[in-house]
């Protein structure tokens, strides 16, 4: 086979044999076939800037033709090494207008832009990039792709009045591809490399279906990045269904870096699991090496393009962490053996870009082509005492589980409730509802009710209401030292529970005096029990209907210690129980992680991790199946599934009851970056109403959004008066749809609203900027 791109040298140095270099074109078998007459181009660079300072991080961006859909087949960079360390470019659905305004802004500290994509990266003076025939990114129309940014790593600034132009040329059609091409990205976030340690490793791996690619995608080209203590970057595709590895990648992150292509093109099923190891050479080195955007910390990148489904396939995908420790385990002997010198690549990789036109071939001479075969390799697997068995099956440690090595991975055919996952949402701007189509129930509730900092609500078989707060505390800066309680001794004397009247908010009962000392989650399940969570004592509580004699029926964690085992929470945040008496519990602000108990308390599996951020693109979404505080729980019964509020990240995400696995989330420009709670409703085919939390600005209106949980759509949003809400901190909708209640923290409040024609709604008390302040300061800080 005749090896096109520099993936001919990676595997000729295997046979020890020296290189030369040949330009020539084309990049892919049949890259050359895309009709000159039905193509154009188009030059995106930068607006002659001047970067003036050391590691800077810059970008530009291209509004597109919203009428109009695009077809990218082919990039030529306009750019050099001894100028541009790498660039990238982003498809986006928006662009913040005072970015657009200045031209180019610093997004390396303000980020790129909003629910971005990869669409193509460069280094060191790499060549062209065609696509193959047939294959293109769609952008404009009715993507969802509204921008295109630039992003580009400028290690040193330029001096004063060099003006920068760097960037690149794409070609494009109008004509529709048979396939729609995507990045699947495979990136380390958190490895800490040490000094004098000839290699350290950095390994990701992925089920392809639970990384939010829903239907099989098919590999023809990748790019390895790092930065100078990086020896090599290999990539496998496991065959679940074969048990084999077949080796995708492997390259010099020290030679030119675009998209080159594979031996062939790997046909890759939704069952496949996908794994990068990234290998560090740290000698000579007296510190400690973290990963980080500067030429002085580490990257660890391994970008996979594809082509897929052009209705079906999705176009971006990422897996930041390491799913399957056992594939780790057992990878080829060779994963982590570098690829020879190669001073001639080494060299071209510095400097002026002379051949930027063109794509490489490496060949022994001009006349013999390479000619190579990859083979898979076949691993048995073995027993390790660092995987035992279990009874029972399965051990569960996070949203996808792994069967132990004896198992062989022959039962890795997908659960009977992995759903196909949804795509993430593209950005929709909210459709207004029909005025007043909530009301503000204007005589509902009490003045008199002495509200302390209102954490929760719920609502019990009847349709009545039980409120949860802290009476006379508070959640504030001295509460904790790190995540224990400072004071546990004094509890807090008022009653923290509230039944009120659904009709009229009259107080019924008044429960939970001498009780509790910082209280957060409220639930009630069918029989009205009241389930709570108390994040100062660190555990979950259930009590009778009506609160009985103050006794739990039942209490999870250790009281006043936080951790992570079977037996202890840190701060839990929520509970959601099923009809079948099975729960969930979000044990939310130092764990990420959602466990599910059977009704009589024992842990069944649990899933979810701290969510690890993409440096390039700060303002892009985290890997499904990551928490960045899972604040509150709801469950859609009907669908099998239970939805988390991801609060720091401003999503909602929904997992199947069954094994935990990763369905569906909703995300929309119209939350911004907080999202506090959420609650389901089966009526009319299902409804989620979310409520968003403030930023330090008060640029983001806080109302109720009102989704529709089948098709995605964002129907609209409401509050008193359409004037938004202060704070708010929880949700909850009758089963009917037809009433949603607001928990609000600061000032404290609930507010009922009714889908009906009523009288005015009253208003609620804007706050003042020393409000605003106040209460985002306290919700960072202490994460109420």
């Amino acid at each position: 086979m005749s090896m096109k791109g520099p993936w001919g040298p990676s595997c000729l140095a295997l046979l020890g044999v020296a290189l030369v270099v040949v330009v020539v074109v084309p990049a892919f078998p049949g890259a050359a076939a895309h009709s000159r007459t039905q193509t154009y181009y188009r030059n995106f660079t930068m607006p002659g800037i001047t970067p003036k300072e050391d590691e800077a991080y810059l970008c530009t961006a291209m509004r597109l033709n919203d009428s109009v859909e695009e077809w990218v087949v082919r990039f030529d960079p306009l750019a050099s090494a001894n100028r541009a360390h790498h660039m990238l470019l982003f498809g986006c659905s928006d662009v913040l207008q005072q970015n657009l305004e200045g031209g180019f802004w610093d997004c390396g500290h303000h980020g790129v832009c909003q629910n971005s994509r990869i669409m193509y990266a460069w280094a060191k003076n790499a060549p062209t990039t065609s696509l193959p025939e047939g294959v293109g990114f769609r952008i404009g129309g009715q993507t969802g792709i509204r921008f295109l940014t630039l992003q580009i790593h400028y290690a040193k600034a330029l001096p004063e009045g060099v003006k920068d132009h760097s960037g690149l040329q794409m070609e494009l059609t109008t004509q529709k591809q048979k396939y729609k091409a995507g990045i699947y990205l495979l990136v380390a976030g958190n490895t800490v490399i040490p000094p004098n340690t000839p290699k350290t490793h950095a390994d990701m791996n992925c089920l392809l279906a639970d990384s939010g690619i829903p239907t099989d995608i098919n590999l023809f080209a990748y790019r390895v990045h790092a930065h100078v203590l990086g020896t090599v970057i290999t990539g496998y595709l496991f065959d679940t269904t074969k048990n084999e590895y077949i080796e995708i990648a492997k390259g010099n992150p020290h030679w030119p870096q675009a998209f080159y292509p594979m031996n062939k093109t790997h046909f890759a099923k939704t069952s496949d699991i996908l794994h990068a190891r990234c290998t560090w050479n740290s000698t000579g080195r007296s510190r400690h090496t973290m990963i980080g955007s500067t030429a002085a910390d580490e990257m660890c990148n391994l970008y996979l393009m594809y082509y897929t489904d052009p209705s079906l396939g999705s176009e971006f995908s990422s897996c930041g962490w390491e799913t399957y420790p056992i594939i780790t385990h057992n990878l080829p002997p060779d994963n982590d053996v570098p690829l020879p010198p190669n001073p001639l690549l080494e060299e071209h990789a510095k400097g002026q870009n002379l051949h930027k036109e063109h794509p490489f071939e490496y060949s022994i001479s001009k006349d013999e082509p390479i000619k190579v075969e990859k083979k898979g390799h076949t691993h048995q697997y073995l027993q390790d005492n660092r995987y035992p068995a279990k009874p029972g099956g399965y051990e569960y440690e996070d949203a996808t589980n792994y069967p132990q090595p004896q198992q062989v991975l022959q039962r890795w055919k997908a659960p009977a409730d992995t759903p196909r996952p949804a795509l993430m949402e593209a950005s929709r701007k909210a459709k207004q509802l029909k005025i007043l189509a909530f009301n503000t129930a204007s005589d509902w509730g009490q003045e008199e009710v002495p509200y302390g900092q209102v954490v929760a609500v719920a609502l019990d078989s009847a349709g009545d209401v039980v409120v949860f707060h802290r009476g006379e505390k508070s959640w504030d800066g001295a509460t904790f030292r790190s995540n224990t309680l400072r004071d546990t001794t004094d509890p807090i004397k008022s009653p923290t529970l509230l039944h009120l009247r659904k009709d009229t908010g009259h107080i019924i009962n008044k429960w939970g005096e001498k009780f509790f000392f910082v209280p957060h989650g409220l639930t009630l399940d069918k029989n009205d029990n009241i389930w709570v969570t108390d994040v100062g004592m660190h555990q979950v509580f259930k009590f009778p209907a009506g609160y009985g004699n103050g006794q739990p029926l039942l209490t999870l964690g250790t009281r006043f210690e936080p951790g992570n085992d079977d037996t202890h929470f840190c701060k839990p945040t929520g509970v959601a129980v099923m009809t079948s008496g099975e729960f969930f519990v979000s044990d939310g602000y130092c764990n990420a992680r959602i466990i599910k108990y059977s009704a009589d308390g024992k842990i069944l599996y649990q899933f979810g991790k701290q969510s690890k951020y993409n440096y390039f693109d700060l303002s892009s979404l985290p890997a499904p199946g990551t928490f960045s505080i899972p604040h509150a729980l709801t469950l859609a019964d009907n669908e099998g599934e239970v939805c988390v509020a991801d609060r720091e990240n401003g999503r909602v995400q929904c997992f199947t009851t069954t094994l935990g696995k990763f369905a569906r989330q909703f995300k929309f420009d119209a939350w911004g970056k907080r999202l506090f709670s959420v609650s389901y409703s089966p009526a009319n085919g299902g409804k989620i109403f979310a409520v968003n939390g403030p930023s330090l600005l008060g640029t983001q209106k806080l109302k109720v959004y009102e989704v529709d949980y089948t098709s995605g759509e964002l129907l609209g949003a409401f509050s008193p008066k359409n004037e938004g809400l202060s704070n708010p901190h929880d949700v909850v909708v009758s089963a009917d749809g037809r009433e949603v209640y607001v928990a609000e923290i600061g000032p404290n409040n609930v507010w009922k609203f009714v889908n009906k024609n009523g009288s005015p709604p009253r208003k609620a008390p804007r706050p003042s900027l020393l409000q605003r302040i106040t209460s985002f300061l306290t919700s960072i800080l202490n994460k109420f």
